[in-house]
């Protein structure tokens, strides 16, 4: 009799669990750990060697074979590598304020064409892909300026427009018209258990974005384990929490006119850099240190695949950690920025 009955509990225990997913699934609210993953994997790295030195990239993107790297701070900003033959095939975009110069300038998600977004002027320009790749000085072909200036913020294609993070307490994110001109806030921040200032929360929910280019917007969090996954109106449609479930916790300073906030060195912990779409998959790098830790650093040695339909698909463990990373889905490699001991590139097979 008492074990029937505690087989009669232990299957009511299981179907309250099934029936607890279930219901998670349902509301979009998504608690994953490592083990949760279709596919776990370990990936091994090779230096590449190229015949000119990689100066301090902190971006990366792929046109065919040719690998560009992004040196904030350098006179010629972008550096053209050949994967085929390991050669530097030229350097582009001057650092300054002229016509075609820019002065913090990164890589936008368009495929058919090389755009970038200077965040110091807030302005998008755009390029054909041979042009750009030629190893000759390219002439932007078309320049869009965004109704915000400054923008400091990676800047995304959505649809026939953009979208990026506001870093203000209306929203996490703006949505931008193809001509620029500001739609509307974008998103909403998430409720806490913690009481913040607005000034808090903005810091609290610090992040990167990227898209599927059409209809879905993921913004994944520096210093907490969390990832929205949006369609392209800003309506959240899941909640990706995992693998730590930590949030650092901020607190706000004044300092005779400034008003900000710091975090809390006890809770300081990093955790989502570099998302990349790759057709139907956001890729996205996981830190996970403790800031304060001994022998801290920003590169990371975990890459979380996830569908952007919330799919929980593969958790690869890099055997040396990357800050940036760029894929190649037709030959399956992920190349990444690393500077351990100095700056290089690093490419794994997947």
């Amino acid at each position: 009799m008492k074990k029937a009955v505690s087989w009669f509990l232990s299957f009511i225990l299981i179907g309250c669990v099934a029936c607890n997913q279930k219901q998670q699934q349902k509301e979009g609210k998504i608690t994953f750990k490592r083990s949760d993953f279709k596919v776990e994997k370990q990936l091994s790295g090779r230096t590449l060697e190229f015949d000119s030195l990689i100066l301090q990239p902190s971006q990366l993107q792929l046109y065919d074979s040719i690998l560009v790297t992004c040196n904030n701070g350098a006179d010629k900003i972008f550096h053209l590598f050949n994967l085929h033959t390991a050669q530097k095939v030229g350097e582009c975009i001057s650092m300054g304020q002229g016509p075609e110069e820019m002065m913090v300038p990164g890589f936008v998600n368009r495929t058919d064409s090389v755009m970038l977004f200077d965040k110091m002027t807030s302005t998008l320009f755009s390029y054909s892909v041979p042009s750009f790749v030629s190893g000759k000085e390219p002439q932007s072909v078309h320049k869009i300026g965004l109704e915000i200036k400054p923008l400091w913020s990676n800047i995304c294609c959505l649809n026939n427009g953009f979208v990026g993070i506001s870093y203000h307490e209306e929203s996490p994110a703006y949505l931008f018209d193809k001509s620029g001109k500001k739609i509307k806030n974008f998103g909403s921040y998430l409720p806490t258990e913690r009481a913040y200032t607005p000034t808090e929360l903005v810091n609290v929910y610090r992040a990167d974005l990227m898209t599927n280019g059409t209809d879905k917007v993921a913004i994944t969090h520096y210093f907490t384990d969390l990832i929205c996954l949006y369609d392209a109106e800003g309506h959240l449609k899941y909640e990706l929490h995992g693998p730590d479930h930590f949030s650092t916790v901020f607190k706000a300073f004044t300092d005779g006119d400034i008003v900000g906030s710091k975090a809390d060195p006890k809770s300081y912990r990093d955790a989502f850099y570099s998302p990349v779409s790759v057709g139907d998959c956001l890729y996205v790098l996981y830190n996970g240190k403790m800031v304060a830790e001994e022998g801290y650093n920003l590169l990371c040695k975990e890459l979380f695949v996830f569908g952007w339909d919330g799919s929980l698909e593969c958790h690869y463990t890099l055997d040396r950690g990357v800050s940036s990373i760029a894929v190649d889905s037709q030959n399956r490699k992920i190349y990444g920025i690393s500077d351990d001991p100095e700056y290089h590139i690093v490419e794994f097979s997947y």
